[in-house]
């Protein structure tokens, strides 16, 4: 009787930590490309967002202030029109993808088995 009750116990534990727990985010990129996107990252945007993007010269890219605040296709298509600074648009579109790959990495979204591409990218709606 004590190990049917501790089973019960323990079922209805499980339960309800899945019932609380929020829907996983979607996988938009692989987690090699979020690792070549952090050397890119590394090269091209840390001396203005900072090495753990949180903002040096420039916005922070992760953590609260990017939470909910943008779609990752706006941001996607701000990045690459407009960033590097002083070299807006100059990195290849393969680049700008691994740099929103580890962006959204940093922001907590689960890496995936399908690569994020620049025509994949601006179909994602949802928000960092």
């Amino acid at each position: 009787m004590i190990l049917t009750t501790a089973a019960v116990v323990v079922a209805a534990s499980a339960l309800g930590a899945v019932a609380s727990s929020k829907p996983a985010s979607p996988a938009y990129y692989t987690a090699v490309q979020a690792s070549s996107g952090q050397k890119d990252y590394n090269t091209s945007c840390a001396s203005c967002h900072g090495v753990n993007l949180e903002g040096v010269k420039a916005p922070a890219l992760a953590g609260e202030g990017m939470a909910g605040s943008q779609s990752v296709a706006d941001i996607y298509g701000f990045m690459a029109q407009q960033m590097p600074a002083g070299a807006p648009g100059s990195l290849t579109a393969a680049k700008y993808a691994t740099i929103m790959a580890y962006i959204l990495k940093k922001n907590g979204h689960p890496a995936g088995k399908v690569a994020l591409t620049a025509a994949s990218v601006k179909k994602i709606t949802a928000k960092i």
